[in-house]
């Protein structure tokens, strides 16, 4: 059963965020109220900063500890069109913490201003800069929840398609990967989905692909891309979410492509809950499932990771 927090959650999105027939204006008008003014605190763990940066080609904050060893390229959520960095302070200073890691938080252009594929581009971008950073690649982990789940694969599908070195793993929570037509989860679970709707799914994609000649193409649709050669992927989904096909047509694809997938399927949750941390049980145990797959995509696992169960 979930925990009492996650109830309560589900509660707060159902009236807080999900809305149906909005207008394309009044939608991104929304989002961008209840995503980019989190009231959500943030805690950060000893020894863990925060610090901005702004080139060329890279714009937002790094969370890191004084010495990291693993680097992740974290791409936020809001549906393309909002989001900022600040929200996810809170898991990426745990994942820094228990990593050692770094975590670059880019900013990214949104729609409508911005349609696709001007996101992929501004985020391919930000890897190639840390490349030039000198960040080993076989260190490098891109992650990403809802929009910055698409953005992960589609960042892999265009890492692939321009010969850059590959990074070490990719991890995505409730990815959004099918402009070109919905699942048939996005009808099924409009009821059971605290977060999302059918009808929100419909108008953020008419928003971020307004031409639908685009919308095949797989940086818009990654469940489209072929994979062949890409690194292990992590994929977690609630069961019964609208995305819940996005994520299970891209687990096929990349399987299909010879790619090992990590697989977190849970009922009773909802959308993207392992970016909760600290608040959420559930989304503190997941943080366990998540290092260990960096470790062992990074070559980081040690005696006491190594010996811990993957919690299924």
């Amino acid at each position: 059963m979930p925990s009492l927090a996650a109830r309560l959650m589900k509660r707060l999105f159902r009236a807080r965020i999900r809305r149906d027939g909005l207008d394309q204006a009044k939608l991104v008008a929304h989002l961008r109220q209840v995503f980019n003014h989190t009231p959500v605190p943030t805690l950060l763990p000893r020894d863990v900063r925060v610090t901005q940066l702004q080139c060329a080609d890279f714009s937002g904050e790094k969370v890191t500890v004084a010495s990291p060893e693993v680097t992740i390229l974290y791409l936020h959520g809001g549906a393309y069109m909002a989001g900022v960095t600040r929200t996810y302070h809170n898991l990426a200073g745990r994942l820094a913490k228990r990593l050692q890691a770094e975590v670059f938080l880019p900013t990214y252009p949104l729609a409508p201003e911005n349609p696709f594929p001007r996101a992929c581009e501004r985020v391919l971008e930000a890897y190639r800069f840390l490349l030039r950073e000198g960040r080993k690649p076989e260190s490098i982990i891109i992650a990403g929840d809802s929009a910055g789940g698409g953005l992960t694969l589609a960042t892999l599908l265009a890492i692939k398609d321009n010969d850059l070195p590959r990074p070490a793993g990719a991890v995505t929570f409730s990815p959004g990967t099918r402009a070109h037509e919905p699942g048939a989860s996005a009808q099924a679970n409009d009821a059971t989905d605290c977060m999302l709707s059918a009808d929100m799914i419909r108008q953020a994609v008419n928003i971020y692909v307004p031409d639908p000649g685009q919308r095949h193409h797989p940086y818009a649709s990654p469940c489209l891309g072929d994979y062949t050669g890409m690194p292990p992927v992590m994929i977690t989904v609630a069961s019964d979410e609208c995305l819940y096909d996005d994520a299970r047509s891209v687990r096929d694809a990349l399987e299909a492509s010879g790619v090992e997938v990590t697989w977190i399927e849970r009922t009773g949750l909802f959308h993207v809950w392992p970016v909760m941390v600290p608040f959420l049980p559930e989304a503190q145990q997941e943080l366990k499932n998540i290092e260990h797959f960096i470790r062992r995509c990074t070559g980081k696992l040690t005696a006491r990771s190594a010996a811990l169960e993957f919690s299924r």
